[in-house]
């Protein structure tokens, strides 16, 4: 029987990508024994998977950082650009911190190590169709150290809104003006809470708390939750929310 998800009864689409197909049969003999997902495509090179998503438009894909010619972080920033609805789950067997910032950089809602356990990564994808960020907790907390530090650096600024809507570089007079309710989003969000949590902690629907949070993204100029939490601790003083590494 077919779980519900976000897309009602359908099972979460997922397109599989990395260079070795013995990881690839593994993965997708996991994925396809699961009643609410399926494996639609997989592409062993980045040329071929920006080609693949464009056609089959999955919902979540698994990416390989690290492949001959067009790298993961590379595919990844042409397909959200093309697809920004898609969910992009970044996968490496190197627990580098480089590949993690890059691969977030470029719209990915998560990193995995590969030698993670099938359950985790089973829910992992779900988390992610449902709009939360995943992350491997040993790169996370890796993150958080050199989030505190402000030794993490991006390709791109962090860019903020300004009252008359345009983007801006970050300046302390451009910190949004946020209301209290989202600020307590936010606090929420930061300390990594799913949007299930969020609402039961503050009283409100799940629904709500989406639209809380779509609107501190776009008035933050962020792209999604982890981005979103790079901002919130570099601003952490300014926005009176304490980031804990």
């Amino acid at each position: 029987m077919t779980m519900t998800n976000m897309h009602g009864t359908r099972p979460i689409r997922v397109m599989l990508v990395d260079n070795q197909t013995l990881i690839l049969d593994g993965f997708a003999r996991i994925i396809d024994a699961q009643p609410d997902m399926s494996v639609i495509v997989t592409a062993t090179d980045g040329e071929t998977a920006i080609r693949t998503a464009r056609q089959a438009k999955p919902d979540v894909i698994l990416m390989d950082v690290r492949m001959p010619g067009l790298d993961g972080i590379q595919t990844t920033r042409t397909i959200i650009h093309d697809l920004p609805e898609t969910r992009i789950i970044g996968l490496t067997s190197y627990g580098t911190d480089n590949y993690a910032i890059g691969m977030l950089d470029a719209g990915a809602n998560g990193f995995l190590l590969k030698n993670t356990n099938a359950e985790r990564f089973l829910d992992a994808i779900r988390a992610t169709v449902s709009g939360n960020t995943v992350m491997d907790t040993t790169t996370m907390n890796r993150l958080n150290r050199r989030l505190a530090t402000g030794s993490v650096q991006t390709s791109a600024p962090v860019m903020v809104s300004a009252d008359d809507g345009e983007t801006s570089d970050e300046r302390n007079d451009d910190l949004p003006d946020f209301t209290n309710r989202e600020h307590d989003v936010l606090a929420r969000v930061v300390q990594g809470d799913s949007n299930d949590q969020i609402a039961e902690s503050l009283g409100i629907s799940v629904s709500t708390v989406k639209t809380h949070i779509g609107n501190i993204l776009r008035k933050t100029g962020q792209i999604n939750r982890v981005r979103l939490i790079v901002w919130a601790a570099r601003h952490s003083t300014q926005i009176g929310i304490p980031y804990a590494a």
